[in-house]
């Protein structure tokens, strides 16, 4: 949203749905003026926690990747360093877009969140023309050097528009077909696509993101539990239906899936403190996709359950921070898009942590930050630089304008305290106890208490 450039005389002319955001006048108004002079932009720094989480992680990652595809870079490219360099590479990246993001103001997005879903979906009909097939399926663009995929900027993209969404339709989100029904189809057309790359994990991981969002939203708990009784079985189908899915629900199920089998006597043989960084012998060979999808098991075996622990804290860490944004955050539109952030995160990593120990059925579900990929670690920096902005409380840019030219400018976005006490203003006007045009405020009469008559 944009900064007024009325004069303190002036009135701004509102629509109903800015009347919802009004600003709060005075002197928090006058802090905020102080602030633009200044250029800073910014009501406060970055969450230092979060940004601390995100960072260890794509650290150790960093690390952990070395360790773990030396051997198979040897064999691959004939260098040790192979994938440590190409993971770097996209770490400084990645940190670099962060930061970048982070002095962005976040409500950029939702001006711009149909845009990004268009660009996504166009990317996710692209791959599947143009894609070659890896392991049976069909998820990445050949650029070059990189191969990017669009699944994972439609993880961001879907989340975006969803949020931008729910924050417009506000109360109608209670009703069906204005509120309910639109989003849905737009996750279902996008989970639609994804399912046809042959990637059953991430559709799984975007229509329980998108169910996230609806409730906390605050759609009916009957139409959540419904949408879930209409994707079980279709998503059961696509199990039975596919043949190396039913194997693989076959193999878990008889506990003859050799992957796993390796990646559990690889955090076997680490035990409580692991062989040491560098001593693993799964990887020469034995544990298929150890630097990927399975990089836990090698941080189990290198690092012992210490080093899982270590992991599996600072992913809580990184949730609870972005729980805290969203509960921090300056309108729904922030607190839709934090939670559905935090929820991508910890959805995906609880996802592949149960694959890794024998809980569910193999996918190919990445360990965010952690495992190897390009892509993934700059889309995922990129969101985390999203949550920093959250968490900055910027200043609304004129870009961020939802509003049409020749409109009023937007206010300032009201502090909780503010939207409570404009809200019970408007509850007692409706009472007819506000003020009216041109009258003085009625006076409330005390009100009468009858004899208590009941024996």
């Amino acid at each position: 949203m944009s900064e007024s450039a009325s004069s303190p005389g002036e009135s701004v002319a509102q629509t109903p749905s800015d009347r919802a955001d009004a600003p709060e006048r005075g002197a928090r108004s006058g802090a905020r003026s102080a602030g633009r002079g200044s250029g800073l932009g910014f009501d406060q720094a970055m969450d230092p926690w979060l940004f601390f989480a995100a960072l260890a992680l794509a650290c150790v990652g960093l690390v952990m990747v070395y360790s773990s595809s030396s051997w198979l870079g040897s064999r691959r490219a004939g260098s040790w360093e192979f994938f440590l360099e190409r993971q770097g590479v996209f770490l400084i990246l990645g940190t670099a877009v962060m930061l970048a993001v982070s002095r962005v103001d976040y409500r950029v997005l939702r001006r711009f969140s149909p845009h990004l879903m268009g660009v996504a979906v166009s990317l996710l009909v692209l791959v599947l023309f143009i894609s070659d097939d890896i392991n049976g399926a069909r998820r990445w663009i050949d650029l070059g050097p990189i191969h990017m995929q669009p699944s994972e900027i439609a993880k961001i993209a879907l989340v975006a528009f969803l949020s931008a969404t729910l924050a417009r339709r506000g109360e109608q989100i209670r009703q069906f077909k204005a509120g309910f029904l639109p989003p849905m189809l737009a996750a279902g057309a996008t989970m639609a696509l994804i399912l046809m790359e042959k990637d059953l994990g991430t559709t799984v991981l975007l229509g329980t993101t998108t169910l996230i969002l609806l409730y906390v939203a605050g759609t009916r708990a009957s139409w959540v539990l419904a949408a879930i009784m209409v994707a079980a079985p279709l998503a059961w189908s696509q199990i039975v239906n596919v043949g190396y899915r039913r194997e693989r629900v076959e193999s878990f199920l008889s506990g003859d899936d050799y992957q796993v089998e390796q990646g559990l006597i690889a955090i076997g043989s680490g035990g409580p403190f692991g062989l040491g960084l560098g001593n693993g012998r799964q990887k020469l060979g034995f544990l298929p996709e150890n630097h990927t999808d399975f990089i836990l098991a090698t941080i189990g075996e290198e690092l012992g359950f210490l080093g899982i622990a270590t992991v599996v804290g600072l992913y809580i860490l990184l949730v609870w921070r972005g729980l805290v944004i969203a509960r921090q955050a300056q309108d729904r539109f922030g607190t839709y898009l934090a939670v559905g952030l935090s929820a991508l995160f910890g959805l995906q990593a609880l996802i592949n942590m149960a694959v890794v120990l024998s809980v569910m059925p193999a996918k190919g579900i990445t360990l965010p930050f952690v495992s190897y990929g390009g892509s993934s670690l700059l889309v995922s920096m990129a969101a985390i630089g999203v949550l920093l902005s959250i968490s900055r409380r910027p200043k609304p840019w004129a870009i961020s304008d939802m509003r049409g030219r020749g409109r009023a400018p937007a206010p300032d976005e009201p502090s909780w305290a503010t939207k409570l006490r404009e809200t019970a203003t408007g509850l007692a006007a409706r009472a007819g106890l506000g003020k009216q045009a041109g009258q003085p405020r009625a006076q409330v009469q005390p009100r009468q208490t009858r004899p208590n008559t009941r024996r």
